[in-house]
């Protein structure tokens, strides 16, 4: 099974061996990949959705496929710690990734590993596993259909950022200084600029409110650009 950019940058994280919960599995593409390339052992493939359950055990029924189990529920609504030590979530925005984590606190402090692909808001992700007792291992960038998304790989440990853009960009990006996140920068920061520039002769109090935002968005984008360039 070929796996698309996206959800190829997920499943290197998987450590050999795992058992894997894989939630808002869709079409369990991902459990499918991890047991026909021996990368996990098991998998938890949830979904809150009828539909998309029935299409995974089709799939699943095709690949011949005995270790995945499927579970409809609300992101780890009735999973415990028995089903998996690594848990899977992408395909949604980062404050749904947080409210599923928060309401299941106590299966997750037993994990070992978190992988995360959240599509928004993913600064208010890295704080939230700081909050929880986890570190920051890995962080991935990719794009996919002209879309860029962010793995992030959290393991437990005690660990707090120094700087505000660390938690907005990613410590781990600025260190890695991938080409393809920083390709983005770049592109961020002439969108950055010309918003700027739009607004340069408008003087309305919501506008000068909103300059005020971008000057400090931009000198922030270029601390971390100074990193990198």
């Amino acid at each position: 099974m070929q796996l698309s950019t996206r959800l190829s940058a997920l499943v290197q994280y998987v450590p050999q061996g795992s058992r894997v919960i894989d939630v808002g599995t869709d079409h369990a593409y991902i459990p499918i990949y991890l047991i026909k390339n021996n990368r996990a052992v098991s998998c938890l493939a949830t979904d809150i959705n009828a539909g998309p359950l029935k299409k995974a055990a089709h799939n699943i029924k095709q690949h011949h496929i005995h270790q995945i189990r499927l579970k409809q529920t609300n992101g780890l609504e009735g999973v415990c710690e028995e089903d998996g030590d690594v848990i899977m979530i992408s395909g949604m925005g980062g404050y749904l990734i947080i409210d599923i984590l928060e309401r299941a606190k106590k299966l997750v402090s037993g994990i070992r590993k978190l992988i995360l692909q959240p599509q928004q808001d993913i600064d208010e992700v890295r704080r939230y596993l700081h909050q929880i007792g986890f570190r920051i291992e890995d962080e991935d960038f990719v794009i996919d259909d002209d879309k860029y998304y962010t793995v992030i790989v959290a393991v437990p440990g005690n660990e707090h950022y120094a700087h505000t853009y660390e938690y907005v960009y990613g410590k781990c990006l600025i260190e890695k200084g991938l080409p393809v996140f920083k390709e983005w920068l770049v592109k961020k920061e002439e969108k950055l600029e010309e918003i700027s520039a739009a607004l340069q002769d408008k003087e309305s109090e919501s506008v000068v409110k909103r300059k005020q935002e971008l000057a400090k968005e931009l000198a922030m984008h270029r601390e971390v650009m100074a990193c990198l360039f």
